[in-house]
């Protein structure tokens, strides 16, 4: 009985995981509730996740890299060693994805694609290559490099902490890095030989100078007198003049999407116009249009002119404003600017903006006051894209800050002390230099993910305990175990990696977990292998956007479209399943 209680609560988490219908740290919750209440552990198992040493240890990750990218070490870091690439375009991917995976060796992979994605577009610019040629690279090579140490991922500390608790080892901090830089090694060569072939070549354009512009939806109504008036969307000449497209018509209460071109547009019209903001802007003057988002959200009266600019802005996985509306948060009268337009997932949004459910990863057409836009990226987890200087926080402290990162992977590397330990001092030392203050360190953890994995945790020992990962792994060894233990392993590895295309990776790495420690065991083979197997392939998500959030931050500024990752990404799924599911076991013996 308890083992099918079991099976049915992995089953509705993996589905409500994959489908997104309730927040996936909720999900966790929900699970962490359900084990205790139907009696399939104590309590104090059911929240013993939040003592976790491995939730400790990535909360303190966080910590520490924020103070990294606070400093604008890895920013500085990124261009010198950027520098000394040509424009050949296969270099220039293999450039990027070096430098940010040894970035991202060391600190959150979130946080080094965010730094470092200025410094890349900047590069496309210079290059003369639209930053969709670059930006895919650089959400891969961060997965990649996060793979190559103990403290890179949150599936890496994850796994040290569950074969710590499983079998009494656990791995040194560099343990990881011999197949992590096989997977690097050729993840890069398959990216700038074959993958680039398969990257979009979307068009770059001159709303910034280091960004591409992106056509983004605008309301505009017909004001009265407005020469439009009375005309078909033909006769406007939008298209030709202006290069703009009516995607939509709001008359009343009634919409009209993608409208014929005889249609005729009356007074009081709202038109949703797809094309440059920098166009949407220069037609309202001409043709009688009054822009919503301005007449609704009016810039204070002492704001020149010359202080107005129009910038792209996207939401950071820390941002308070994922889930809710711009309504919902008063986004006008809260940070005195405009949203314009929203881009999402490749394309612009057909919707009234102010009612729009914001997610990660969207990019918002900004319009105000260049201090408050600064103050919006500073202080309000906005990744800001071109238009404006944001200078780094505390460069003087760089120095300070990487010897910290520095001192804690020595500390771990020689087992003065544990992970747990030297990152938790190193995340404290970090605030006490002033790297960071108190508010943003506690701002720069990802605390949904801390209750993802917290959550999640007691579903894994509920899962051993019940011996529902025995049950499964009994399966796993009668379907596959005749082949043999490698191809044992590579069928774990599939599982695992099949699993964090639909959900969060350090989920699918604790659901695993037990069964690939119970099919180690029923092989009568060490179970080292197989950890290292589960946390590699958590973090070989590649062929989704939706899979891990560095790859949901580039899609907007990359222009990209969800199957884009799927047609770059699945050759490089496979590969890294082949190539790990050979490496592991040569450097892990069975």
């Amino acid at each position: 009985m308890e083992i099918a209680l079991v099976l049915i609560i992995l089953f509705l988490a993996v589905i409500l995981f994959a489908t997104e219908l309730i927040r996936m740290d909720l999900v966790s919750l929900m699970i962490l509730l359900s084990l205790p209440l139907l009696g399939l552990i104590s309590v104090e198992e059911a929240f013993s996740g939040f003592s976790n040493p491995a939730v400790i240890t990535v909360a303190a990750m966080f910590v520490i890299s924020a103070g990294i990218a606070n400093t604008g070490a890895v920013g500085r870091v990124g261009e010198h060693l950027l520098a000394f690439t040509g424009n050949s375009e296969p270099k220039l991917i293999a450039a990027v994805m070096l430098t940010v995976a040894l970035f991202s060796a060391f600190i959150n992979n979130i946080g080094a694609t965010a730094v470092m994605m200025p410094v890349v577009i900047s590069m496309a610019q210079r290059a003369k290559i639209p930053p969709s040629r670059l930006l895919m690279p650089l959400a891969f090579g961060s997965l990649m490099g996060g793979v190559c140490t103990m403290i890179g991922t949150p599936p890496n500390i994850l796994m040290n902490n569950l074969m710590e608790q499983y079998t009494g080892e656990s791995f040194a901090i560099f343990e990881f890095t011999p197949v992590g830089v096989i997977i690097l090694a050729c993840g890069v060569a398959y990216m700038s030989l074959v993958g680039r072939h398969l990257l979009p070549r979307r068009k770059s354009g001159s709303l910034t100078e280091a960004y591409q512009v992106k056509e983004y939806i605008t309301e505009a109504e017909i004001i009265k007198g407005s020469p439009l008036a009375n005309q078909t969307i033909r006769q406007t000449r939008l298209d030709l003049d202006f290069a703009l497209k009516v995607r939509a018509i709001m008359r009343g209460k009634m919409k009209y999407p993608f409208p014929r071109t005889n249609r005729k547009i009356r007074e009081g019209d709202i038109l949703f116009l797809e094309g440059d903001p920098q166009n949407i802007l220069k037609v309202r003057g001409k043709k009688g249009l009054e822009v919503i988002p301005e007449r609704d959200n009016p810039l204070p009266s002492a704001t020149h002119k010359q202080d107005v600019v129009v910038v792209e802005a996207s939401l950071s996985p820390n941002s308070n404003m994922v889930g809710k509306t711009l309504r919902e948060v008063r986004f006008a009268d809260s940070y005195g600017l405009r949203v314009l337009g929203i881009w999402r997932q490749g394309a612009p949004v057909v919707r009234r903006v102010d009612h729009v459910v914001l997610r990660f990863g969207d990019v918002l057409l900004l319009q105000g006051p260049e201090e408050k836009v600064i103050h919006l990226g500073k202080e309000h987890s906005f990744l800001l894209m071109g238009g404006v200087n944001q200078a780094t926080y505390r460069p003087r402290r760089a120095p300070l800050a990487l010897g910290i990162l520095a001192a804690v992977v020595v500390l771990a590397a020689t087992g003065i002390v544990p992970i747990m330990l030297s990152a938790t001092l190193g995340a404290l030392a970090l605030v006490l230099v002033r790297c960071l203050s108190v508010r943003e360190a506690y701002a720069s953890i990802d605390w949904p993910i801390i209750v993802l994995i917290a959550g999640t945790l007691p579903l894994g020992h509920a899962m051993e305990k019940s011996g529902a990962a025995l049950f499964i792994a009994d399966g796993l060894i009668r379907g596959v175990g005749p082949l043999g233990p490698w191809v044992v392993l590579a069928a774990v590895f599939f599982i695992t990696f099949a699993l964090t295309e639909v959900m969060s990776h350090a989920a699918a790495a604790v659901l695993v977990a037990p069964i690939a420690f119970n099919t180690a065991v029923e092989l009568a083979v060490s179970p080292k292998p197989f950890f290292m197997a589960v946390a590699i392939a958590a973090s070989s998500c590649y062929m989704t956007p939706i899979s891990h959030q560095s790859n949901a931050l580039v899609m907007g500024p990359g222009g990209y479209h969800f199957f884009d990752y799927t047609r770059v990404g699945t050759p490089l799924n496979f590969m890294v399943w082949a190539v790990a599911s050979f490496a592991i076991p040569f450097f892990f013996p069975f």
